[in-house]
């Protein structure tokens, strides 16, 4: 009889979780009709001809091609061709199309180029997202350094509330997987490392610029860390020469530094320099629009290359994305508060709660962690502060460690920026796809699980273990879902995740308002 390990225990039940998601919206996209939204729909082009086999992957897969997904797939066939389009970032887009002109060379025969576009971005998102669930399951034993935390929390993001975007022709399983993987790299090896993933998640999502922030905090931590080295090293020579402080500071720090944030910032800067030369340079230097699509820009009042310099190239800065943002999205400050728009903030209260909940209980657990910004001291440092009594130790591990500060402060500028600038019903699914603390808070709430397991927590608490022994030999079940947690609070932590990736799902397949 097989026994899985606890890795293999997630990567199966993120499988299962996409299989659910998959079937769940052709089941509810056949059966219940869509609702008529006021929303971007591509429009088809006449002459790609559409075969049975094309009827199918529609019938199966339609239900993911709702909302932005739109704008994703248009983009991936036919490019930027209207101003609209400029707020949606080219990276996947672009993955999508590469992997569509290799599928398309045996499936040419089967489907049509778009049928064949719809299926690389799902089966790339299906990919990604079993990654993520991998490489957060390592990011959280990194972190967390709780093997019991860790696993519920991969376990709660295989069925986290904006589950659905992450199937569908959406950016957020590509941002989330290069996120998670840049901040594993950037915990376990090095800035230097972890910038290039983090210079392509901000060309996947303009909310990556964000994590330049980690960058500048591990070289703070590094710039701690050294200081109490040279201080070490001035007390036992005597002597240090400040010129080679000064040298060996800027080399292995400031560089790293420097070369770090260029590499996340310079993606979002290409992006924006080829918008600018594409709708501020001559007119006519655009390749011109299919007739199909010129017609579906007139009729519609929009703005494409072709028809001359854009109102916002003679801004400063003159920024592609800021323009449409605000004139297409409303996207400002407190733009978004009318009373109308109290359902939205109701739908997203949940996540914005969680967040409140975990960095005011965190403050009040760690005040000397916060006031510190989590820059922990070097072991020496804090062997000597224990000897003269002055303070304890930090903590090492669980969701009070000084690790999880950074994130902390990570997840509330982005769920301050959510709910005071941009539409806020996406403050789900841009927390569900950015913040591990979304996840480590509430696996921390689901406290309780039964005995007779395995995988215990590395303080050997016998009664708090990671998963039961008789479903380590199971493929697909895991105690999170066959056992309900004891806690009250975890068991309204797991019910909204269920709920939202259940509800979810069925809104979203039939062009209801969701997340």
């Amino acid at each position: 009889m097989t026994t899985y390990t606890l890795r293999q225990k997630v990567k199966n039940f993120a499988i299962a979780s996409r299989v659910v998601v998959l079937a769940l919206q052709t089941i509810s996209n056949l059966l219940i009709p869509d609702h008529q939204a006021d929303a971007f729909v591509s429009p088809e082009d006449p002459e790609i001809p559409v075969s049975w086999s094309d009827q199918l992957v529609k019938a199966v897969l339609g239900g993911l091609v709702r909302w932005d997904a739109q704008y994703f797939l248009h983009i991936a066939q036919y490019g930027y061709t209207h101003e609209n389009t400029l707020a949606f970032f080219p990276l996947f887009p672009l993955v999508v199309r590469f992997i569509a002109s290799i599928l398309n060379l045996p499936l040419q025969f089967l489907f049509n180029y778009y049928s064949t576009l719809l299926i690389s971005a799902v089966l790339l998102n299906f990919y990604l997202f079993i990654k993520t669930a991998i490489t957060f399951h390592k990011l959280s034993e990194v972190v967390l350094r709780n093997e019991v935390l860790a696993y519920r929390a991969a376990l709660l993001f295989c069925v986290n509330p904006a589950s659905v975007f992450f199937t569908a022709p959406y950016s957020e399983g590509l941002f989330a997987f290069l996120t998670f993987y840049a901040l594993l790299l950037n915990e376990t090896k090095s800035t230097s490392i972890a910038a290039l993933p983090f210079g392509l998640a901000s060309a996947a999502r303009s909310n990556g610029l964000v994590n330049v922030g980690f960058i500048l905090y591990r070289k703070l931590q590094d710039c701690s860390n050294y200081f109490y080295k040279i201080r070490n090293a001035t007390t036992e020579s005597g002597q240090l020469s400040l010129f080679l402080v000064l040298i060996l500071t800027f080399n292995y720090t400031l560089i790293p530094l420097f070369i770090g944030c260029f590499l996340v910032i310079l993606p979002f800067a290409i992006f924006q320099m080829w918008c600018y030369i594409m709708y501020c340079g001559e007119e006519g230097s655009s390749p011109s629009l299919a007739p199909h699509l010129e017609m579906f820009v007139r009729s519609n009042f929009l703005h494409s290359p072709d028809l001359g310099e854009a109102e916002w190239c003679y801004s400063f800065p003159p920024l592609a994305y800021s323009h449409v943002q605000d004139k297409y999205w409303e996207v400002g400050f407190l733009r978004y508060y009318e009373v109308r728009q109290v359902p939205n903030f109701l739908l997203a209260l949940p996540v914005v709660m969680i967040i409140i909940c975990h960095a005011a209980l965190y403050m009040v657990d760690n005040p000397q962690v916060c006031w510190g910004l989590g820059i922990a001291q070097s072991a020496a440092e804090q062997r000597s502060n224990r000897r003269e009594k002055q303070h304890l130790p930090w903590p090492e591990e669980g969701i009070n460690s000084w690790r999880i500060f950074v994130y902390t402060a990570h997840s509330l500028c982005l769920c301050a920026f959510c709910v005071l600038c941009i539409h806020v019903q996406v403050t789900t699914r841009l927390l569900c796809s950015s913040c591990p603390v979304v996840y480590w808070f509430a696996a921390h709430l689901i406290s309780d699980q039964p005995k007779h397991s395995v995988g215990q927590s590395s303080k050997g608490d016998s009664n708090d273990r990671a998963e039961c022994l008789t479903n380590m030999t199971k493929r697909y079940k895991v105690s999170l879902i066959s056992e309900f947690p004891k806690p009250f609070w975890g068991q309204v932590i797991l019910s909204y995740f269920l709920l939202y990736f259940l509800i979810g799902v069925i809104l979203y397949s039939n062009f209801l308002p969701w997340t």
